[in-house]
């Protein structure tokens, strides 16, 4: 038996709701599979302007003779009003309401229908994840509305609550200031998943009863022409360009910068070190042949790593005989009952420079590297190896101001160690700029020596 209405069935609906979808709508209209008695996830990415509510609205009306109970959730219950409204427009033109639709001025809408499904807004303000449990039954259908400004646990909890019922998720929203993960789960959507997720892009110029001239509409121009190229494929085009609120976001490419560097034994190599615990212990294995061209080789990278298992791991590496020095966070002078990390290295043959860096300076340093400020180009490369590295590009953030933009004064400090690492490296060789201060002391440990008297 069919889990969810065909193209056809949906079709047959559309018309007695007096809803004609766009050719993209209907290609989004498309995407829930029909067939398959498992959770699965559809992906609305918009434009603004492009109808993305309307898809949802409508495609979750079109699945209420199939369901008893469909959540439309998100951060605020305002988030939720447009795809509701939908909802109950489609309901109503059919005669299919039981009662009047309840919609308070402040808090929980719902509307129930002939056919038995109850419909209800639902917020993540207050429950977070858990407001999804907390109402008791298992819902068929969860729309996220706006759904790029919820958390990743916030879906993890939509998808979680949706496996009783075998039931479906309608994810929509655009991605301005929207979190990475919206934008991963696009990317990831394209191909097989564990999701069982289908995703879609409706641009602007989509929506033709307001851009009639498609993506060459004259407003479609001028927006172009106002914007720059960044911004108007994020709000416009709904394309998934790396989040506004992502550190790295528009520096890091894993095209330019993740490439196979094997060590070279004509070059020197060091190890940058930031002994992070609950976070991670990250060891970056460093080779470079001036300050165009430094490539991350190898890492250690590990949650609840000590400095014995850091070093094991070092000592391993076919080449560990070439690597006598390197740089670490300052914490490696710390002591804790106990030698501090500085001695533990150096006792082990392998001596860490290290000095104060400010958040500033190590953001501001690793961007130089990873796009020069004079010509654009990458500057360092780190192997595919690197992937505790190449992860934490994908998720340090700064934290978001109430309309969902970044505070870039204020970086969230998680997802960084192996970043951190580098930036220490990176200062202590080439200095905080290409035009200002250039060299640190030579000496091992010699700021701390100095810090001391």
């Amino acid at each position: 038996m069919a889990r969810w209405p065909t193209w056809q069935q949906k079709q047959a609906q559309f018309r007695r709701f007096g809803y004609e979808p766009s050719p993209l709508q209907a290609r989004a209209h498309q995407l829930l599979d029909w067939r398959l008695r498992l959770p699965q996830v559809v992906q609305v990415l918009g434009g603004e302007r492009a109808g993305k509510s309307t898809v949802a609205g409508y495609e979750a009306a079109t699945l209420v003779p199939w369901s008893d109970l469909i959540f439309i959730a998100g951060q605020t219950y305002e988030n939720c009003e447009p795809e509701f409204l939908n909802v109950e427009q489609a309901i109503r033109s059919v005669g299919n309401l039981a009662a009047p639709p309840i919609k308070p001025k402040q808090g929980q809408w719902q509307l129930f229908t002939a056919t038995g499904c109850e419909v209800r807004t639902l917020s993540f303000q207050r429950g977070g994840p858990d407001a999804l449990i907390a109402t008791g039954k298992a819902p068929d259908v969860i729309v996220l509305c706006e759904a790029g400004l919820l958390e990743f646990s916030h879906f993890q909890a939509a998808f979680g609550r949706s496996a009783e019922k075998r039931g479906a998720i309608i994810a929509s929203g655009t991605l301005k200031a929207a979190k990475p993960w919206y934008a991963e789960k696009y990317n990831q959507f394209q191909g097989a998943n564990p999701y069982n997720g289908h995703a879609i892009s409706l641009p602007s110029w989509g929506n033709l009863a307001i851009y009639p001239g498609g993506e060459q509409d004259p407003v479609i121009l001028a927006l172009k022409a106002a914007n720059d190229d960044l911004t108007f494929r994020e709000r416009f085009g709904a394309e998934p360009v790396p989040s506004g609120l992502l550190v790295f976001g528009r520096q890091f490419s894993h095209e330019l910068h993740v490439k196979r560097a094997e060590y070279d034994p004509e070059l020197p190599v060091e190890v940058a070190v930031d002994p992070g615990y609950a976070g991670a212990y990250a060891v970056e294995v460093v080779q470079w042949s001036g300050s165009s061209d430094v490539r991350v080789i190898d890492e250690f990278y590990a949650q609840y790593a000590t400095w014995d298992q850091a070093v094991a791991w070092v000592k391993a590496l076919p080449y560990a005989d070439a690597i006598k020095k390197g740089v670490g966070d300052v914490a490696i002078h710390q002591h804790h009952a106990d030698r501090s990390q500085y001695e533990h290295w150096r006792g082990e043959g392998i001596l860490l420079n290290s000095r104060p860096v400010s958040i500033e300076d190590g953001i501001g340093r690793t961007r130089d590297f990873l796009r020069s400020p004079f010509t654009g180009t990458p500057r360092i490369v780190y192997d595919p190896r690197c992937k505790g590295a190449v992860w934490e590009y994908g998720r340090e953030m700064y934290r978001a101001d109430q309309d969902g933009e970044p505070l870039k004064e204020n970086p969230v400090d998680r997802y960084n160690h192996a970043r951190k690492a580098v930036s220490y490296w990176l200062i202590w060789h080439f200095g905080r700029s290409d035009t200002g201060e250039r060299k640190p002391p030579d000496e091992p440990g010699d700021y701390w020596k100095r810090a001391r008297r």
